[in-house]
C-alpha cells in the first residue's frame, strides 16, 4: 500500500505572495528507498517504488517565497499540479494579453525537481471566481468564441509541449449536482461538441501529452457517476482522444463516504480503456479537528483508488488539509 501522509503539520491553505523570481529547490536527494521496507521511505520514494504518481497542487508564489514549502514539495511528490497559475483567468486575462510568469515558474520548479506536471486547466466553464476570464465569458458570438477557445488551447498546450506531460483539458463538464452537461458558456455557444473540439485541439498542439477530463462529486452522487461514465463512453465511441479521467475527490468530514464509492467509479472507467486518477484530494478538518477521521477517509480513498487500478493520487496542496 502507498503511504498517504508525510511528516510535518497540515493546513487548509498556504500563504500567497506576489513577488517575482524563479522557484527553485536545493534540498539534497533522500537516501535510496528499499521496496521491502517502504515504511522508512519518503512519500515520493514509496510512490516511485509502487509505480504510481503522487502529486500535489502548488502555486508559484509560495514555491518562490516559502523555501520549506518547495523543499517539501520536491521531497514528497513526483508530480505537481499548478493550482491556479495555468488557468485562463491567469494566463490570458485579456484577449491580447498572455501572462506565463507563474506557469513558467511551476514548470521550471518541476523540471529542477525531476517531477511530472499535470497542466490544470484549459476548458472550464465556471462563471464565477477563476473559472473563466471575464472577456471570454462575455464573448457572445459563437464563431469568435470558438476561435478564442481553439487559440487558447493551441497556444498554451503548444508552449509547454514536451514539458507538461498531461493536461486537464476539460474541467467539470457536468452540472455541479446533476447528471447533464453544465449549462455554461461553452455548451451554450458551441454545443456538446465543445468537449471533443477541446480534446482534438489539444492533441494537435502536443501529440505526446496525455489528455484528461476532470470531474467532481462523483463519489457522493451516484447519478453523476453514472453520467460521467456514460459521457466518457460516448466520447470514446466518437473517437475523442481522451486518455484519462480525473476524480477530484474534495471530501468533507460532515458527509459520510460510502465504502466502495471511489473504487466503483474507478473500475467502471478503467473498463472503458482510460486511465483514472484522484486529482484534487483534500479533507478539511473543520472546527472539530478530527484528525483520526481525516486519516481514515484519505486512506479509504487511496486504497480504493489503487486497488481498482488508478495510477495517480494528487492532493490539493502540499499540506493535505487541516
Amino acid at each position: 500500500m502507498l503511504p498517504v501522509a508525510c511528516g510535518g503539520s497540515t493546513e487548509d491553505t498556504t500563504t500567497r505572495a506576489a513577488t517575482d523570481g524563479p522557484a527553485t529547490t536545493t534540498e539534497a536527494a533522500p537516501p535510496a528507498c528499499s521496496p521491502a521496507d517502504v515504511g522508512d521511505c519518503t512519500l515520493r520514494q514509496a510512490a516511485d517504488v509502487s509505480g504510481v504518481r503522487i502529486g500535489a497542487a502548488v502555486d508559484a508564489a509560495t514555491l518562490r517565497d516559502v523555501p520549506a514549502h518547495g523543499e517539501r514539495a520536491a521531497r514528497e511528490f513526483n508530480s505537481v499540479t499548478p493550482e491556479n497559475d495555468m488557468k485562463w483567468s491567469v494566463t490570458r486575462p485579456t484577449p491580447d494579453t498572455w501572462d506565463w510568469r507563474g506557469a513558467d515558474e511551476v514548470v521550471a520548479f518541476a523540471e529542477a525537481s525531476g517531477q511530472q506536471v499535470r497542466g490544470h486547466t484549459l476548458v472550464w466553464g465556471q462563471a464565477a471566481g477563476n473559472g473563466m476570464p471575464t472577456w471570454l465569458r462575455d464573448l457572445r458570438d459563437p464563431g469568435a468564441f470558438r476561435t478564442a477557445v481553439v487559440d487558447g488551447i493551441t497556444t498554451q498546450v503548444g508552449r509547454y509541449a514536451g514539458r507538461v506531460d498531461r493536461w486537464d483539458v476539460v474541467n467539470e463538464p457536468l452540472a455541479v449536482a446533476g447528471s447533464t452537461l453544465d449549462a455554461n458558456p461553452y455548451l451554450e455557444r458551441l454545443g456538446p461538441g465543445h468537449i471533443d473540439l477541446a480534446f482534438r485541439t489539444a492533441r494537435a498542439a502536443d501529440p505526446s501529452a496525455e489528455l484528461w477530463l476532470n470531474e467532481n462529486l462523483t463519489e457522493y452522487l451516484p447519478a453523476k457517476a453514472d453520467a460521467l461514465v456514460e459521457l466518457v463512453r460516448t466520447l470514446r465511441a466518437g473517437g475523442t482522444p481522451i486518455d484519462g479521467v480525473g476524480l477530484q475527490t474534495h471530501l468533507t468530514l460532515d458527509a459520510p463516504l460510502r465504502a466502495g464509492a471511489v473504487g466503483d467509479v474507478v473500475r467502471r472507467l478503467r473498463e472503458l480503456g482510460v486511465e483514472v486518477a484522484v486529482t484534487e484530494l483534500d479533507v478539511p478538518l473543520g472546527v472539530d479537528r478530527d484528525e483520526t477521521e481525516q486519516a481514515r477517509l484519505v486512506t479509504q480513498v487511496v486504497d480504493e483508488c489503487l486497488a481498482a487500478g488508478c495510477g495517480e493520487v494528487t492532493v490539493w496542496g502540499v499540506n493535505v488539509a487541516a
